[in-house]
This record gives C-alpha cells, sequence and structure tokens, in this order.
C-alpha cells in the first residue's frame, strides 16, 4: 500500500512519464507572491521541488535541531502563511512553504504519504532557545487558524496548526545501499542514527521534550472507541484520512469494521465530510442488502469513525487473483470453463447489486475490484462508498482507481452516472481476464489486445471480447446495463464450449528496433535528473544507475551489438567523474556504473571508481547482489578481469570473509536475515549471494567459498512452495504467501543460478535442482513485461537454460518465444516506437529494471543471441574446464 501511493505521487504530473511533483509548474499568485511582498529584499527566495525557501542573507543553519511545522486548511493557507512569514522575518529565521495552493491540496489529500502529511510551512529555528520563542510568538499569531494534525510530529499545546519535532536541518546523510538519501542525526557521543521521517513521533532517546506535558493528544486511534463499545483489534490500511481497522462490538459481540478519517485531510473537510455521507448512504442501501449494514457513526477526540459489518470474503480483486487460469503453466480448457462459469455467477449478482443501487438513485463512481467483497457463498458485497452519490444530495467526486474510469468520466446526471458505473463493470470484468487495467489510460487500445489474445491462449468464447468492448465503449450512451451484458455472457457460455487455448508455436516478431528506437527517440530530450524516462527511483537516487538509470540503458544498447545515442556514453561518464556519493551498490551505484563503463571501453575511469575504496556502512548492512556486499563484490572481479589488478581480487575476497563473517548458519545452510526478516532470491537473498561466492571461489580456489556458496543457494531452495500446478516455486521472503516466478524475486532468478552451479561444476544436483523448477518458467503471461519482476526476466533465465542445457535447447527457446508473445499486448505503440509501461503498468518507462532497456535486451538475445547481463558468465566457463577435468 505504501508502495502504490508513494507511486501516485509520480503520476500526478505527466500522463505518460513518472515525474516528480515539484517538476509541475507553479502558480506564483498563490502564495509566492504574497510572500515576496513580505520578506526583505535581500532575503533569498528560491525553489526546491515542493517548496520554496526563504533565508535572510548569511544564515547558517545548523546540522539537525528543532523544527516547527504550521499546517492549513486551504481557506485560510494564504492568511496562515502572511501572518507566519510576517514573524519569521522579524526574528530573522529562515522557513520554507508549500510553492502553492494545489501543492498544499496535494499534501493535504488523501494519497499523500503520511509522514508528510499537512505540512504547509517548515520552520528552522538556530537553537533550542530560538525554537522556544518562535514557537510561543507562532501559537498567539496563529490562534484560532486549524489545520491537519501532522502525524511525525507532536502538536504544541491547544494549537490547531503548530507542531514540532527533532531531526535533520542542514541535511546529514548518507546514500543507501539501494541509492537514495537517507538522513541521519548525530548523537551526543558522535554515532550516527538514521532520522526517523515516520507517520509518528519519535524522540531520540538522547533528547527530551521540551514541553513535557503540555502537547495534546497525538492522532492515533485509541484502543477502545464509542464509550468504550467498540475495540480495535488490529489495522488493514492506512491513507493520509485515517486507518481502517478490524475491530469488536463490545456489546453484541461481533467483528466489526471500523473506519478513521481525520480532519482537514482532502481538502476542507473532506475525509470527514465523506464518511458522514458514506454512513448514510449504507443506511440507504441497508434494505438491499448489497452493502455492509451500518453500525454507527461517532466523534472521538477529533476524528470521526464509522463502523459497520464485518463481511467474511475477499476483496473481488483477491478472489480473482485465486483462480485466474493463466497462472497456471499447464491450464486446460476445462479449467478456462470452469474459472468462467464461476466469474459469470459472481460478476451476475456483482450487476444484480449494481442495478438494486442504482434503482434507487445512487451510484457508486469509483468501482474497482479493491472495492468489492466477494463471500464465500459467492454473494458480492460493495464497500467504500466514499465516492458513491445520491441523485439530487451529493456532488461528484474526482477520486478514481486509475483504468476503473473513463477517459471522459460524467456524473452530472444519472444516466451518465449509471453509464460511468457501466464502464467500470466492464473494467472488472476486463481485470477478470488480466488485470492490466492501470495501463489503459495510456494505451485504450490494450483492452481488446488483451482480450483477444488471453481469449486465443486460455481458450474463452469470443463473445467475451464483445461484451467487454460494449461496456468500454467510448460513447456512454451505447453502453449496455452490467445485468444485461452479463445475461449475454451466460447465453455465450451456454450456447457452445470454449474453443481449446492454443497450443501451436507461433513466429514471434522481434520488437527490438522498435523499443530501442524508442529509447532512441527519448534520450533526444535528456535531462539533467533523469536520461530518459525512467522508474521513480531515478528521481530518489541519481540518473546514472544500471537499474533506473543511463549506465542500464547503456548495457543494453551494449549488449546487443547496437550504437547507443549520441550523448549518452558522455552522460555516464560525465556522472562517474563528479564528486558525488551516488552510493556503491551494483544495480544502484558505482559498482554496476562501473561494469558498464568498462563493458564500453571506458576502463581507467571505471577502475577508479572501484579501486582504492573499502565497503561502506550502508553497502555492509546488506548482503545481496542487487545492493549489498554480493555485488560490491562481484563489480571487484569483473574489474579484476578486465585490468588483472590484483588489488580488485584482494577487494573481492574481503568481501567473501566479510559475507562469511555476517553469515547466519541454518541446519548447515547459510542466510543474512535484514531488518528482521529472510530475503529469498537473486537481488536479495541467499541465490544471488551464492552467485558471487561462486565466482569468488572460481577466482581464488578457496574452498571455503565454494562451500558456503552452496549452502547459501541450499537455504532458497529450501524455502520453495508450490505454484496453482504444483510445480515449485518461491516467496521474497522466508515464510512469504505470495509466490513469484521472476528474475529479481521468484522462480527466474533462482533457477538461473542453480543453472550456473551446473555448468560451473558438472554437479547432477543442480540439474536436477533445474529440472525440477524449470515448470513455472514455462508461461505465457504475467501482470508486467519488465525485466527484473516481469516476463522479460522470465524469458532471460529461459535463454540462459538453452545454454546451459544444449540438449533441451529447442524446447527452452520456443518457451522463450511464448514469453515475448506474452510481452506484445504490453507494448504501447507511439511515434518513435513501441513503449513499455513501467512499474504497476501507471507510466512509460525506458529504464532496464521496468522498462524498454531490459524488455528490448531480452528481444535482442531472444533473436540475435548475447550474453547474459551481470552474471560474468564466461568467467565460470573457463572453471567448467577445471571442474570437467576433476581439478575442483
Amino acid at each position: 500500500m505504501e508502495r502504490h501511493t508513494e507511486l501516485l505521487q509520480y503520476t500526478a504530473v505527466d500522463k505518460e512519464f513518472f515525474e516528480p511533483y515539484g517538476r509541475r509548474e507553479i502558480d506564483t499568485a498563490d502564495f509566492v507572491q504574497p510572500v515576496r511582498r513580505i520578506v526583505p529584499e535581500k532575503w533569498q527566495l528560491r525553489r526546491s521541488g515542493i517548496w520554496m525557501h526563504c533565508s535572510p542573507p548569511g544564515v547558517e543553519l545548523p546540522a539537525q535541531g528543532w523544527k516547527i511545522h504550521v499546517s492549513s486548511v486551504a481557506s485560510t493557507a494564504r492568511i496562515v502563511l502572511s501572518i507566519a512569514a510576517a514573524a519569521l522575518v522579524a526574528s530573522g529565521t529562515a522557513f520554507k512553504f508549500a510553492a502553492d495552493a494545489r501543492t498544499l491540496a496535494a499534501i493535504n489529500g488523501k494519497r499523500w504519504p503520511r509522514g508528510g502529511s499537512g505540512k504547509f510551512i517548515t520552520v528552522y529555528p538556530r537553537g533550542v532557545d530560538d525554537f522556544r520563542r518562535i514557537i510561543d510568538d507562532l501559537h498567539v499569531a496563529l490562534s484560532g487558524y486549524v489545520g491537519p494534525y501532522i502525524l511525525s510530529d507532536r502538536r504544541y499545546r491547544d494549537s490547531r496548526v503548530l507542531y514540532y519535532r527533532y531531526g535533520g536541518i542542514a541535511g546529514e546523510y548518507r546514500i543507501a545501499a539501494d541509492g537514495r538519501r537517507e538522513y541521519l542525526l548525530r548523537a551526543p557521543d558522535g554515532q550516527w542514527e538514521v532520522d526517523e521521517r515516520k507517520p509518528c513521533f519519535h524522540l531520540p532517546p538522547w533528547l527530551r521534550d521540551p514541553f513535557p506535558g503540555e502537547s495534546d493528544e497525538t492522532g492515533g486511534a485509541a484502543a477502545h472507541l464509542g464509550a468504550g463499545r467498540f475495540r480495535i483489534r488490529k489495522a488493514l490500511s492506512f491513507s493520509s484520512a485515517g486507518g481502517i481497522y478490524v475491530g469488536e462490538d463490545l456489546d453484541e459481540g461481533r467483528q466489526v469494521i471500523i473506519k478513521e478519517a481525520r480532519p482537514f485531510i482532502g481538502g476542507g473537510d473532506t475525509a470527514t465530510a465523506a464518511l458522514r455521507k458514506e454512513f448514510r448512504l449504507l443506511r440507504r442501501l441497508a434494505p438491499l442488502r448489497v452493502a455492509p449494514m451500518p453500525i454507527a457513526h461517532f466523534r472521538e477526540w477529533e476524528h470521526s469513525y464509522l463502523v459497520e459489518e464485518f463481511i467474511d470474503g475477499d476483496t473481488l480483486r483477491c478472489w480473482l487473483a485465486r483462480r485466474y487460469p493463466w497462472l497456471k503453466t499447464r491450464a486446460t480448457r476445462d479449467d478456462a470453463q470452469r474459472y468462467l462459469r464461476e466469474v459469470a455467477e459472481v460478476f451476475t449478482r456483482f450487476a444484480e447489486a449494481l442495478e438494486l443501487v442504482h434503482d434507487i438513485g445512487v451510484s457508486m463512481g469509483d468501482l474497482s475490484f479493491h472495492n468489492c467483497i466477494v463471500t464465500p457463498g459467492g454473494e458480492v458485497r460493495l464497500i467504500d462508498l466514499e465516492t458513491a452519490i445520491e441523485e439530487g444530495l451529493d456532488l461528484p467526486v474526482d477520486l478514481r482507481t486509475p483504468g476503473f474510469a473513463s477517459p471522459r468520466p460524467l456524473r452530472d446526471h444519472p444516466d451518465a452516472a449509471r453509464a460511468e458505473d457501466a464502464y467500470a463493470f466492464g473494467a472488472n470484468l476486463l481485470a477478470a481476464i488480466m488485470p492490466m487495467n492501470a495501463m489503459l489510460p495510456l494505451d485504450r487500445q490494450a483492452a481488446s489486445r488483451f482480450v483477444h489474445r488471453m481469449s486465443e491462449d486460455v481458450g474463452y468464447p469470443g463473445a467475451l471480447a464483445d461484451i467487454v468492448g460494449e461496456l468500454l465503449h467510448g460513447d456512454a450512451t451505447k453502453r449496455p446495463t452490467p445485468v444485461a451484458a452479463m445475461a449475454t455472457l451466460r447465453r455465450a457460455l451456454e450456447a457452445a464450449p470454449s474453443p481449446a487455448p492454443a497450443t501451436g508455436e507461433e513466429p514471434v516478431t522481434d520488437r527490438a528496433d522498435a523499443l530501442f528506437a524508442y529509447i532512441s527517440g527519448m534520450a533526444i530530450k535528456a535531462r539533467a535528473d533523469r536520461y530518459v524516462p525512467a522508474g521513480p527511483e531515478v528521481f530518489q537516487s541519481h540518473p546514472w544507475g544500471v537499474a533506473h538509470g543511463a549506465s542500464g540503458v547503456l548495457h543494453a544498447y551494449l549488449r546487443g551489438g547496437r550504437t547507443p545515442p549520441q550523448g549518452l556514453l558522455d552522460y555516464v561518464v560525465d556522472g562517474a567523474r563528479r564528486r558525488q556519493d551516488r552510493g556503491t551498490s551494483l544495480m544502484h551505484g558505482d559498482a554496476g556504473i562501473a561494469w558498464v563503463l568498462f563493458d564500453a571501453g571506458e576502463r581507467e575511469l571505471a577502475a577508479s571508481l572501484l579501486r582504492d575504496h573499502s565497503p561502506d556502512e550502508a553497502i555492509r548492512e546488506r548482503a545481496g547482489l542487487h545492493d549489498g556486499m554480493a555485488g560490491w563484490g562481484f563489480a571487484r572481479i569483473k574489474a579484476w578481469r578486465e585490468t588483472a589488478e590484483s588489488c580488485f581480487l584482494t577487494a573481492a575476497a574481503e568481501a567473501g570473509e566479510i559475507l562469511l563473517r555476517d553469515a547466519v548458519a541454518t541446519e548447515g545452510m547459510l542466510r543474512w536475515p535484514r531488518a528482521g526478516s529472510q530475503p529469498v532470491g537473486l537481488a536479495h537473498g541467499g541465490a544471488g549471494i551464492a552467485l558471487f561466492l561462486l565466482h569468488l571461489h572460481v577466482a581464488t580456489g578457496d574452498e571455503r567459498f565454494l562451500r558456503s556458496a552452496d549452502a547459501a543457494l541450499a537455504y532458497d531452495l529450501a524455502q520453495r512452495g508450490a505454484n496453482p500446478d504444483g510445480d515449485a516455486a518461491w516467496p521474497k521472503k522466508t515464510g512469504g504467501a505470495t509466490l513469484f516466478p521472476y528474475l529479481r524475486h521468484g522462480t527466474a532468478g533462482i533457477v538461473a543460478v542453480a543453472a550456473r552451479f551446473h555448468a560451473c561444476t558438472a554437479d547432477a544436483r543442480y540439474r536436477h535442482i533445474v529440472r525440477g523448477a524449470e515448470a513455472d518458467l514455462m508461461r505465457r503471461h504475467a501482470i508486467c513485461p519488465g525485466l527484473f519482476d516481469g516476463l522479460a526476466g522470465i524469458g532471460e533465465t529461459l535463454l540462459d537454460l538453452a545454454e546451459t542445457f544444449p540438449d533441451s535447447a529447442a524446447g527452452y527457446l520456443a518457451a522463450a518465444k511464448r514469453i515475448a508473445g506474452g510481452i506484445e499486448p504490453f507494448l504501447v505503440s507511439r511515434d518513435e516506437g513501441f513503449a513499455v509501461p513501467g512499474a504497476e503498468l501507471l507510466r512509460i518507462s525506458c529504464d532496464f529494471a521496468t522498462g524498454n532497456a531490459g524488455v528490448g535486451a531480452f528481444f535482442d538475445r531472444l533473436h540475435r543471441g548475447g550474453p547474459a547481463s551481470f552474471m560474468l558468465d564466461d568467467h565460470l566457463s573457463l572453471a567448467s574446464l577445471k571442474f570437467c577435468d576433476g581439478v575442483p
């Protein structure tokens, strides 16, 4: 949920690409111009992202200290800012404020990350005495104004807008292993600790609250509510607007759902007003039994609460995910027919429930598979009615789940509102075929491509495509009612059996040229903060890394023997030469940048990034290949092979020794716990560490590294589960319930490592492991096309297996071609070529991890051959000769 909220932040500026909110053009008339009239001419006023910073001349901010935050509702924001600015100018105190009213609306919105929610103005006192004086002055000046509660802070006395916390000011930080800035605080003993920026007040243990006993209550939900009648048991989810909890009704002895709304979140009183409206609509719908029964609505402290019936069941999203036939690698016509019969039954009840709601003059608005519950008996209940409206009473709410609303949603009259719900119903039926809805705003034609492809591959009747197409029709007047649509589907299912799924091998079009053409087209618009459109991570770190930066793009061109766009190598070289901390990991920092520069012929610059460096604290905290010690050491083996300089092999061996010292032995296996859990897989788990240790053994001849490599891989192998066909598959971490077939997490990454162990050692155990797990890779479909967590990565491992096991190469190549066919419907046609939707399919990405570069590299390798990425297979191929000759 937090990851999804973070992603949505990067979708507010541009409809095609992920962009930081701070790139949006601001309206200076809102806040900037009023402040300019207040601050003296010599003060500096500059923009940084979403903030405008105001500083007196010659100010030197402390590295850390007490900070003051001011919140405000939109209606009084300009007044609050003007009052605060005048007081701060008088005291010569630096401050910053949200750049304009739209920015403040986002900060006060439901979808803003909770740790930063509500922060309109930040004040930077010069010391604790200054802090006490300023906050007291502001308390007097801002008396009577209101704003959202700032969850990361403590409220000052009885103020409704003033909050404070201790944290970094001038910004001491380090670069974490994933390339992001991690802000730090220095304790009195000189030790560093992470500056916690979470949605709860955190006081470092070496400090005391300057105002003990004076602060009001915190903004969290109490364990008992409603005069003690309701008790919270556990939280289900949180947003800036409040939480949703499972609780108990102690008067009735039953489970309930408790929904919380914080005031002033969402603009004005929207969150609390929406909860009050939801309670009214639940009472209106109660006789229909299509939604939870309302139990109570009340206010406690400053928050509002709605208590409703607990409905046992799964969200429609989870219900579908448990049944999708394409999740099987060997789906049959019977599987498809059984699934469609279940879908027809549940969606018929869904349609009937929606018709009952429409008959009493209510429309749903945001109607996605997250907002429906399917009970164990197959009944459907509609939940989360915050966007529902009653005809003649409520105004439409502009809040929608991406991919479940029409291109031009209108709810200005009853027919339009019902037609919008019909579209949303069709989008849910599309999600029952393939949950690719999030990419519909990028490419409306994708729905038709996926429905037809899935019908061919799984064996759905042709009528299904027609029904979905009609429900998603651009002309709202031509959409059938959901009840009529389901009647048509049931007749189609009764009329004839579904066609058998396609089984023959089809010709696969080589899309590599079009995929790289799109990157080259975007490269013309290269920017300082990112070379080409990429995942949001590029804005949270730097633009030169492998996973999301320019180095990954350059690698994809070089691996395929392509000429990089003009300026790409210069872009990477310039980044590498900067005196800037980029981190040292393989996928995000200097280790990976150096690897690519070696391949690009920039040998001395590459070596300089790795030479004379010891592992830093951030990299030592993680063990994995992508962002930890294993990847740091692996890049040194690459450098040693490129330069023959012994210092690189010495450094790699040092990394290996650190890993061996930090390992936890478990029943003869090795693991490296992180933050209370144990990652599994190529990127962060034992498989990736095993790959590095295997290479280290080959390079040094040290048997300890080979034994440890085997033990590390053994731990990951022991975490295997069973996919829907009963074949081996793996979770992201020990004990994880969800299994994945992907390269970064899951089967593809683990099998790729096991195959290399076999290639290097010729040990039959590893061949047996591969044979026992390869079935999970023999699939056509997944919810993402990308390299790290999608189809392209599975295809890469299949190509690895084709090279490792020549006797079975034809089968592996055929499976890789099926993967390529599964990627086809994801490709978005643009003038420059084909584009790839990245994280959660929300926006186009050209990066190596999620977008064009990784997918294009797979197509290149499929059709033209070439080495695997960041595996250093030529090193292992030389070693395999020694093993085959009996010289381990």
